[in-house]
């Protein structure tokens, strides 16, 4: 590779799930090959990484549904707190909406279900 420039860049993320916001920096290094050819490497840390927008997980949950703002944008927005905490629900009701959930998709299930299998019952039976 020929000589090259390198930078710093911040990035901030979100996850979509927990709602976790942080901020990343890498080291950027631009430099073209012996062809011409634009080769950018992104490091953290002086570990070469990929880019921020491919493979970014929550360092919060673990999520891989990560979205990231625009360089810059968290200065300008204030009421988005950095490293603020993962949303948290508490296991009562997280148990009582997982409940919930299963049980009216389960009632929507069994009411589709019974006339199909009923109709099949009686063709077959019916021979």
């Amino acid at each position: 590779m020929r000589e090259g420039v390198s930078t710093r860049e911040t990035w901030p993320f979100e996850c979509l799930h927990c709602l976790r916001v942080w901020e990343e920096e890498y080291v950027v290094h631009r430099r073209d090959d012996e062809h011409g050819n634009d080769v950018v490497v992104w490091t953290r840390e002086g570990v070469a990484v990929q880019p921020p927008w491919s493979g970014t997980s929550c360092p919060g949950c673990g999520c891989g549904t990560v979205t990231t703002f625009p360089t810059g944008y968290l200065a300008h927005h204030p009421e988005i707190t950095l490293g603020r905490p993962a949303l948290q629900i508490p296991a009562e009701e997280e148990s009582s909406r997982g409940g919930w959930w299963f049980t009216s998709h389960g009632l929507v299930t069994l009411a589709l279900l019974l006339p199909a299998g009923l109709g099949l019952y009686e063709r077959i039976t019916a021979h």
